[in-house]
C-alpha cells in the first residue's frame, strides 16, 4: 500500500493539498475449484482540496475525489469442512487453518455484474467506483456566522457473489448487480452567540436527494442454475429538515440545552421485471428460466395490486433536551434525552412481488446520566455514563432458507427494542511518556415483540411451525437481541522512549479488547452463537529525525477466530492475522 498527500500554497489566500494511494492486497482464502485467491483487496484513489481565503470572513472549501476498488468478502470454510459446519464445533479454535472456498464462479477484478457474465461462469467479485465533489463555504461576519455546505456524490457498484459457495460454474445461490447511485445533498447553517455570549444558537436548513437504479438476477441451482428473479428498481428519496438547538447558560456552572428537528422525507419505487421476456427467448442455454405465475412478476403494477405502497412519506419531529453542570474546574456532570429515527423502505431482495414488504421507520428515544472528571492534576481521567434507549418498530435485517432452498432476505419491524447500561471509561497519563487506558461497558437488552410475533410464538408453541425465523427461537421463546453482549472491555498502553543518537524516539502501544458471548444470528439459532472473545492488536513506532517513522504493527495478534455473522445457515468469520510494516517520510 502506499500513500502520499504534498500541501502546495499558491498565495496567502489561497491553498492546495494532493493525495492518493494506492493498494494491492493478496487474497486469504483458497478456491479449490477454481485455484484462484479470494477476499483480497485492490484500490486506488486520488483526492484534490483547495482552501479560498479571499476576505478574513470569507473562507471555501471545496474538495474533489474519486476511488476505485475491487475487493471481495464470500464465505468461507476451514480444511474440510462445508461452510455450514462452524469451526468451533470441529475442534478448531484459531485461525492457523488455510480458509477454503469452492464456488466455480471464476474470479474477475473488472466483474460488471450482470447476467450475461454470469453465465459465462466469470465475475465473481465486487467492484466499485465512486467520485465525489464537497464544498464548504464559511462567512463570518457581526450577524454570526453563516455555512454553506454542498456535496455531490456519485457511486456505481457492480457484484457478483456466491452465497452459498457451490462448486457449479454459477456457484449455488447467487446474485448479480449493478447499482448506479446519486446523491445531492445542501445544507446551510446558522451559529451565533447572544446575551453576553450566555446563549449559543445553531439552526439551518437541510435537503437530501437520491437517487438509485439497481440491476440484479438471482440464481439457485437445482442440478442446473435456475433464474429466480431478474428485475430492476428505480428507488428515489427525497428529504428535508429544518433544525435549531440553542445552549443557554443559566450560571456561571449550569447550561441548558434544547434543540428540535423537523424532518418530511418521501421514498418511492418503481419495478420492471425482466424474467418474462426472458422465459419466451431464453438466450442462454446453459440457465434455466421458467415462466412466473400470473400476477407475481416484479412490477409495479403487480405491488399496487397486492396493497404493497410503492410509495412512503414521512414527517418527524425529534427533539432534544440536556442539563450541563459543571460542579469544579475537574467534575462536569450531565443529564440528557435524545430522539431520533431510521428511515423505512422496502424488503428490496426479495424474488416475488409478495415479498417487497414495506417496513416502517424506527424510532429512538434515549436517555443519559453521566459524570466527566479529571483527577490527580489533571493526570488520570474518570468518565461513566448511565444510559437507557427504546427504539420503536426496531428494523431488524434477518435472512432463512425457505422450503424450496433459497434463501429469503428480510427486514421487518419485529420488535420494540429496550436497553439499559453502564459505559466507564478511565485513563492515566502520569507523564507524556506513557499512558494506560481502560474501558467498561454494560448492557441489558431486551426486545419487546408485537402482534405478528407474538401469533408466530402461539403457533410455535403449538406445535404449528415459526421456531427458528425472525426473532423466535427453535424453543419458541423471544430471541436476545443480535450482537448485544452483556458487557465489554478494552484496555490499551502507550510508552513512548527517546532515542538520543539517533535524534528520534520508540514508542509501543498494546489494546485488548474482550467480548462477552453474542448471538450473531436474529433467531436464537445455535449456530449464530459466539463464545466470549478477546482480541489483541499492538505496534511498534520508530522515528529518525524529524521526518523518517517506521511502523511495525499486528491486528488480531493473537489468531483468534471470531464468527462475525450467520447468513441462512453460512457463516462469516474476522480475518486472520494481519502483520504490516509501514514506513512514512515528511519532506
Amino acid at each position: 500500500m502506499l500513500r502520499a498527500s504534498v500541501d502546495i500554497p499558491v498565495s496567502d489566500t489561497v491553498l492546495t493539498k494532493f493525495s492518493g494511494f494506492w493498494l494491492d492486497e493478496d487474497g486469504y482464502v483458497e478456491n479449490r475449484t477454481t485455484g484462484e485467491e479470494l477476499n483480497g483487496d485492490e484500490a486506488w484513489g486520488v483526492r484534490a482540496d483547495l482552501r479560498f481565503m479571499p476576505t478574513d470572513n470569507v473562507t471555501w472549501d471545496i474538495a474533489a475525489e474519486t476511488i476505485e476498488s475491487s475487493s471481495l468478502n464470500i464465505t468461507n470454510s476451514f480444511a474440510n469442512l462445508s461452510i455450514f459446519a462452524r469451526p468451533y464445533d470441529n475442534g478448531i479454535s484459531d485461525n492457523t487453518e488455510n480458509r477454503y472456498s469452492q464456488t466455480g464462479i471464476r474470479a474477475s477484478n473488472n466483474s460488471d455484474g450482470s447476467l450475461e457474465q454470469l453465465a459465462t461462469g466469470n465475475g465473481l467479485g465486487n467492484t466499485v467506483e465512486s467520485w465525489a465533489i464537497s464544498s464548504n463555504l464559511v462567512w463570518e461576519g457581526d450577524f454570526g456566522t453563516l455555512t454553506f455546505i454542498t456535496g455531490l456524490r456519485s457511486l456505481e457498484q457492480r457484484f457478483i457473489v456466491d452465497f452459498f459457495d457451490g462448486a457449479g460454474f454459477a456457484g449455488t445461490y447467487t446474485i448479480a448487480n449493478v447499482g448506479e447511485h446519486d446523491q445531492f445533498t445542501q445544507e446551510v447553517q446558522y451559529n451565533n452567540s447572544f446575551m453576553n455570549d450566555r446563549l449559543n444558537f445553531v439552526g439551518g436548513v437541510y435537503y437530501h436527494s437520491e437517487d438509485n437504479v439497481t440491476d440484479w438476477s438471482t440464481l439457485f441451482d437445482i442440478g442446473a442454475p435456475l433464474l429466480l428473479a431478474d428485475r430492476e428498481m428505480d428507488n428515489e428519496n427525497t428529504s428535508v429538515a429544518v433544525y435549531g438547538q440553542a445552549d443557554f447558560q443559566i450560571t456561571d456552572a449550569v447550561t441548558l440545552t434544547a434543540g428540535v428537528r423537523w424532518t418530511d422525507e418521501e421514498k418511492e419505487i418503481d419495478l420492471r421485471d425482466f424474467k418474462p421476456a426472458l422465459a419466451a427467448s431464453n438466450p442462454y442455454s446453459n440457465i434455466l428460466i421458467f415462466p412466473a405465475a400470473p400476477g407475481t412478476e416484479l412490477t409495479t403494477a403487480n405491488l399496487e395490486a397486492a396493497g404493497i405502497a410503492t410509495k412512503l412519506t414521512e414527517t418527524v419531529v425529534t427533539p432534544r433536551f440536556a442539563l450541563q453542570w459543571q460542579i469544579s474546574d475537574n467534575i462536569m456532570a450531565f443529564a440528557s434525552h435524545t430522539e431520533g429515527f431510521k428511515s423505512g423502505g422496502w424488503n428490496a431482495r426479495g424474488t416475488s412481488a409478495a415479498e417487497l414488504l414495506p417496513f416502517d421507520i424506527e424510532e429512538v428515544e434515549t436517555q443519559e446520566l453521566g459524570v466527566r472528571s479529571d483527577w490527580l492534576d489533571g493526570t488520570l481521567r474518570f468518565n461513566a455514563t448511565l444510559f437507557w434507549m427504546e427504539a420503536t418498530d426496531f428494523q431488524v435485517p434477518s435472512a432463512f432458507v425457505r422450503d424450496n432452498g433459497t434463501i429469503a432476505f428480510i427486514t421487518r419491524n419485529f420488535a420494540d427494542l429496550e436497553n439499559e447500561g453502564l459505559e466507564i471509561d478511565l485513563s492515566w497519563a502520569p507523564n507524556e511518556m506513557f499512558s494506560l487506558y481502560a474501558t467498561a461497558g454494560f448492557q441489558d437488552a431486551e426486545q419487546i415483540p408485537g402482534e405478528s410475533i407474538r401469533a408466530q410464538q402461539a403457533d410455535c408453541l403449538a406445535g404449528l411451525g415459526g421456531g427458528g425465523q425472525g426473532i423466535v427461537t427453535p424453543s419458541c421463546e423471544i430471541a436476545d437481541p443480535t450482537r448485544s453482549p452483556d458487557s465489554t472491555y478494552t484496555i490499551g498502553a502507550n510508552l513512548t522512549g527517546q532515542l538520543p543518537r539517533m535524534n528520534g524516539y520508540i514508542s509501543g502501544n498494546l489494546n485488548i479488547r474482550r467480548t462477552d458471548d453474542v448471538n450473531v444470528g436474529t433467531s436464537g439459532l445455535p449456530n449464530g452463537l459466539v463464545d466470549a472473545t478477546t482480541e489483541m492488536n499492538a505496534g511498534i513506532t520508530v522515528g529518525v529525525g524529524e521526518n523518517l517513522r517506521f511502523t511495525l504493527e499486528c491486528q488480531n495478534c493473537t489468531n483468534e477466530l471470531v464468527q462475525h455473522s450467520v447468513l441462512a445457515g453460512t457463516f462469516y468469520f474476522n480475518e486472520p492475522r494481519r502483520v504490516s510494516f509501514k514506513a512514512r517520510y515528511d519532506f
